[in-house]
């Protein structure tokens, strides 16, 4: 209890590597591997009468909740959501936590876990509430580590008048950010500690978090707003030369009229229609020693990345994803722009195939794969509009 005094911000962290995560509906949790957003913060509240028990506050207001609804129906986890305050039955939002070594375990009103799932759709990044996992594999969904958080005020601030495409700072690593501080915040437990001597605790820190607000203070502009966006061409500029000045861009597939966009799984990349949002908008990277290629990041961190799986097994066309996990010097996350009239194309560097926005009935439909096209009908699937979002020396 001790870590979690009144009016401490805390983040919570699963054995995933993964943040509870309050979504923007105000009502769902999920797990996001966004540590930096307001949306991963949650404030403690110590319960009145209730010494042992605390209730977590999201940016929204709303409070982290056991549910009885089934998230499933026929499986035995519930789901976990954000309620309002002053509700009748406020005690659903009562949690105990429970020291487990270097972790914690949040126990709900009904005697149940709060606990971080894994595995696929639709388990993959829930949240739910269930009684101890009697499975080996399973058992540290259930175990948490504590990042408490320092000046949340500023991280709420920031986070509210940063730009969705550079809140998440790729130069984190190397701690430089236009000269503001970075800290380190302390943290209770970590995937990699669960099992290990708590004594340990000390030498265990969360990853650097910065952020960066933006000059006007605005979100991304709607479809309709041109003006505050850039329409680049390349009929008298090389494709590279459009990439280099740009902070972030947007790509629209010249074939279908949709934007590239980031799926809030953190892993897929598919075709929407929704050049507004911030999984439409990529920020954009120079590789280090090269003349020729960019890394395109998108908004939950993962560099756009060109697969060796097949998106169909007996087809050419193999998966483009976003991955956390591609290092500097590795070509599958590498991409060399390619004029192609007054549009680009988007070579890898892991095979030579181009970026491809498909189109056509499911399951090809709004996906995104790396292909090189034999038929006229698809060789413009892998044009592309670039339109700069925002460009160096404007914040």
């Amino acid at each position: 209890m001790e870590l979690f005094n009144k009016g401490t911000a805390v983040r919570l962290r699963s054995c995933h590597e993964k943040y509870i995560f309050a979504v923007d509906d105000e009502k769902t949790v999920r797990q996001s591997s966004d540590g930096t957003s307001r949306q991963s913060l949650w404030t403690v509240e110590m319960v009145p009468r209730k010494p042992k028990f605390i209730r977590l506050k999201s940016c929204y207001g709303k409070y982290l909740t056991a549910s009885e609804s089934s998230f499933l129906l026929g499986m035995t986890g519930a789901k976990v959501i954000q309620t309002p305050p002053f509700r009748q039955a406020e005690h659903e939002s009562d949690w105990e936590p429970i020291r487990e070594e270097s972790t914690v375990k949040l126990m709900s009103w009904n005697e149940k876990y709060l606990r971080g799932n894994g595995g696929a759709p639709p388990w993959k990044n829930s949240v739910t509430c269930d009684r101890e996992p009697h499975i080996s594999a399973t058992k540290k969904w259930i175990l948490w580590s504590v990042e408490l958080v320092e000046n949340p005020d500023k991280v709420l601030f920031a986070d509210r008048f940063s730009s969705p495409a550079s809140s998440f700072n790729s130069s984190v690593s190397d701690g430089s950010n236009h000269g503001s501080p970075v800290q380190k915040l302390p943290t209770f437990g970590s995937s990699e500690s669960i099992g290990s001597d708590p004594g340990s605790l000390a030498s265990v820190s969360s990853s650097k978090l910065m952020f960066t607000p933006s000059r006007s203070g605005t979100l991304s502009p709607k479809p309709t707003e041109r003006k505050s966006s850039k329409k680049i061409t390349v009929e008298n500029v090389s494709a590279m030369e459009i990439f280099r000045d740009a902070k972030s861009v947007r790509l629209r597939s010249t074939a279908h009229d949709k934007y590239m966009t980031a799926d809030d799984d953190e892993e897929s990349v598919v075709m929407g229609r929704n050049g507004s949002s911030k999984e439409a908008r990529w920020r954009v990277e120079m590789v280090p020693g090269s003349e020729k290629a960019i890394r395109l990041k998108s908004c939950h961190g993962g560099y756009l990345t060109a697969s060796n799986e097949r998106f169909l097994l007996g087809a050419t066309g193999h998966k483009v994803v976003q991955s956390r996990r591609i290092r500097v010097g590795e070509p599958a996350g590498e991409w060399e722009p390619v004029k192609e009239g007054s549009n680009v194309k988007l070579r890898s560097r892991n095979g030579g195939n181009y970026l491809r926005a498909n189109g056509g009935v499911p399951p090809w439909r709004n996906t995104v794969t790396h292909d090189s096209p034999n038929r006229s009908v698809t060789q413009s699937w892998v044009v592309w509009d670039v339109d700069v979002v925002d460009i160096h020396g404007n914040g």
